[in-house]
């Protein structure tokens, strides 16, 4: 480590020649001591002022006994506290590693152009982070894990919406990778996550939580989801998911892959209409479906675009709402088929049914039992820009979907039809059979 000499001034006897200052950016680890670098204890040692999160000065207190120390965690509330000190030397104690979701990210930026004009030096160390702390307690690899953050993502006041599309991506990422590490806050905490996994069917993971990891007081609890469900743990902690159902291959942690648009053969069906695959294909396409999209797919039948739907927004929530028993019975076993964890089945009637759900990023209409106008007011009520597809086989329908766009003035206006020939061995030779035609309308979207 280079002394402070090495930085334009010299210390002895208390006598500071003043060139510049030198700024240490230490990753502290989960917390306790005993998981610091020796980087960091020497560094630590030759600082006046130590700057850090409270819990941090506390447990580092008989190292740094007797220096000048403020409790701060906001990036501009550090920088301008250097800015004010007359100390030469500074450190800021950052949780875990300093360039694994650090503060530092932040911080450094805050000083880089005071620290050109007042020839500051500043050296990041780094540190221990959580997830390889928790990683190696629990003895998993976790090269080819999916690290996410959560910590600041949400805040007491968040819409309900915001809540929502946060836990649609952190059950997507848990569904579809074999680990997961989550790193939590009091919001987005262990107890939270379990419910949104357990909400969306996902009650068999595995599951492992660090508290206060690297303290005497450190606990590991571990168990399926169901098992920890309603639990409060203590703070900091972090979240560890093991999807059992998926297997490495090559050392690589794939995710979950399935045909977006599955075959009409592959589906569970019965005498519930159902849209057919070709149709689907470009339904879905008009939909312009984004990852993590919120999707309303009115009048489900068998689920075939629901499931559709679901395959491709791995990191969203599709609502089927559907009123027929039958077909509400055959939307479970093909969601089941296709492991769509993000259906949630609605049981009743449009509009009536839509009233509770989220905004939609995207709607289908297979069928609106006559309420259409309705039903398309309560879409465009909740999300002004939704995309809308609706699929209509009669010119009844058809011109009924014209005069209401022509009404309200939707952007992006289309209408194809649809018709398809299909071959089909009859015997020793290859007939065309051909399909209704459809009519595949969409609007919709930002302007």
């Amino acid at each position: 480590m280079k002394s402070s000499a090495d930085y334009g001034f010299t210390r002895g006897k208390g006598v500071n020649l003043l060139v510049g200052k030198l700024i240490y950016i230490i990753g502290a680890g989960p917390g306790a001591q005993n998981l610091l670098t020796g980087e960091a204890r020497e560094a630590l040692a030759e600082s006046e002022h130590i700057i850090g999160a409270e819990r941090l000065l506390e447990s580092l207190e008989t190292l740094i006994k007797g220096k000048k120390k403020d409790a701060l965690v906001a990036g501009e509330a550090i920088a301008e506290a250097i800015r004010r000190s007359a100390n030469k030397t500074h450190a800021v104690l950052v949780t875990g590693d300093s360039g694994f979701f650090s503060l530092s990210k932040r911080l450094v930026p805050l000083l880089k152009t005071e620290a050109a004009r007042e020839n500051w030096e500043i050296k990041v160390l780094c540190g221990i982070n959580s997830v390889s702390c928790l990683a190696s307690k629990l003895n998993v690899a976790y090269d080819g894990a999916v690290i996410k953050s959560y910590h600041g993502r949400l805040n007491m006041d968040a819409p309900a919406q915001d809540k929502e599309r946060l836990l649609n991506e952190l059950a997507g990422l848990a569904a579809r990778s074999r680990q997961c590490f989550f790193l939590t806050d009091k919001i987005v905490s262990p107890r939270l996550i379990c419910g949104a996994l357990a909400e969306r069917g996902l009650d068999e993971l595995c599951v492992s939580v660090g508290e206060r990891l690297s303290y005497p007081d450190e606990k590991i609890i571990s168990g399926k989801v169901n098992e920890l469900l309603g639990r409060d743990f203590d703070s900091p902690n972090v979240v560890y998911i093991e999807n059992g159902k998926l297997k490495q291959k090559n050392g690589v942690n794939p995710p979950v892959h399935s045909p977006v648009n599955p075959k009409d053969a592959d589906f569970i069906r019965g005498a519930v209409p159902m849209t057919k695959e070709e149709v689907r294909a470009i339904s879905l396409a008009k939909l312009w479906l984004k990852p993590e999209a919120v999707c309303w797919d009115l009048g489900a039948g068998t689920g075939s675009v629901s499931c559709a739907m679901a395959l491709a927004v791995p990191y969203g929530r599709v609502y089927a709402v559907e009123k027929d028993a039958e077909a509400i019975e055959l939307i479970k076993q093909n969601k089941e088929k296709f492991d769509c964890y993000n259906i949630k089945i609605i049981e009743g009637e449009a509009p009536a049914a839509l009233a509770d759900l989220p905004p939609p990023d995207s709607a289908f209409i297979g069928g609106s039992s006559g309420a259409l106008r309705d039903i398309i007011r309560e879409i465009t009520g909740k999300n002004p820009y939704a995309h809308i597809v609706i699929n209509a086989v009669t010119l009844e329908t058809l011109n009924s979907i014209t005069e209401i766009i022509a009404e309200n003035h939707f952007p992006g206006a289309e209408i194809a039809q649809i018709g398809v020939n299909v071959f089909q061995k009859t015997g020793k030779y290859q007939l065309l059979r051909a399909q209704n035609p459809v009519f595949v309308i969409s609007f919709g979207g930002e302007a």
